[in-house]
């Protein structure tokens, strides 16, 4: 009798210590807000000297992203359009590994939009957080966001 008692102590010893560590150990989860097919295509840019903006869109095409270069508020909203006629998938760099602000792609090691596809994103970090496309690293930019 002793022998079960000490094992059901360990037992739950043990599955507590795990529920705790899991807990701790999880990232924060950024969900995607919306995808949906993009019907139209618009470019909003917040450049050097503007004002910093609480929305953008950043549009991906065949030649890459545009503008590349965007400053929004914190809080502020990304819209992510893939105009081309392939899979985009936008990382945080440092490229391979994501490490950086996983916001940019929605939470995720990468946020994938199909051909028409677009999705938005809420970025709170402030600071400047680079992006670029998995498939094709060289493709990329920088949100910053203050």
């Amino acid at each position: 009798m002793r022998n079960i008692i000490i094992a059901a102590v360990v037992i739950v010893i043990v599955g507590v210590g795990y529920l705790l560590i899991r807990g701790y150990s999880k990232e924060p989860t950024v969900s995607v807000v919306d995808k949906q097919t993009a019907t139209t295509s618009t470019t909003t840019s917040a450049g050097v000297g503007e004002e910093s903006k609480s929305s953008t869109t950043i549009t991906y095409n065949s030649s890459g992203f545009s503008p590349s270069n965007v400053t929004i508020r914190t809080g502020g909203k990304i819209t992510w359009v893939n105009d081309s006629s392939e899979e985009v998938q936008i990382g945080a760099n440092p490229h391979p590994i994501h490490t950086g602000n996983k916001e940019v792609s929605g939470g995720g090691f990468v946020l994938k939009l199909g051909p028409g596809e677009q999705a938005t994103v809420t970025i709170t970090k402030t600071g400047s957080h680079g992006y670029h496309n998995h498939l094709n690293s060289s493709q990329g930019g920088t949100i910053t966001v203050e």
